[in-house]
């Protein structure tokens, strides 16, 4: 099961995101630039629900135990729909930050539906 939007950066930037789930707490995420570059393939792992529009995972980022948060964005006033992808716990931060990417409402609609038939376990309410 997976899903894919082809949102653009702050900078102008085309990219090609695939979610796969590829068992119940497990998957990938592919990040395909658009033109020369190489495509990034991330292993997630320990993958939990946050709410409706977000999930929380850790995965194999530039270091041993890097905590990763997607989050679908709704458009507001004066921004379009987002896919926001927080990294944390990378080596000396390397990856560390917030990365914002539009996407277009049917893309969000899609990705929302995505996770609603993934089901992932969610997040302990201790967390």
């Amino acid at each position: 099961m997976r899903v894919t939007v082809n949102p653009v950066d702050a900078n102008g930037q085309r990219y090609s995101i695939t979610l796969e789930k590829t068992s119940v707490d497990k998957g990938f995420i592919y990040i395909d630039p658009d033109g020369p570059k190489d495509v990034t393939i991330i292993k997630l792992y320990d993958i939990r629900a946050s709410g409706a529009a977000a999930i929380l995972c850790r995965g194999d980022v530039s270091g041993p135990d890097v905590t990763i948060v997607c989050r679908l964005v709704p458009a507001g006033e004066d921004t379009p729909p987002r896919l926001r992808v927080e990294i944390s716990g990378s080596f000396f931060g390397m990856y560390d930050g917030i990365y914002d990417y539009g996407v277009t409402p049917e893309e969000l609609e899609s990705a929302l539906a995505f996770l609603k038939a993934a089901a992932f376990p969610p997040v302990p309410a201790n967390v």
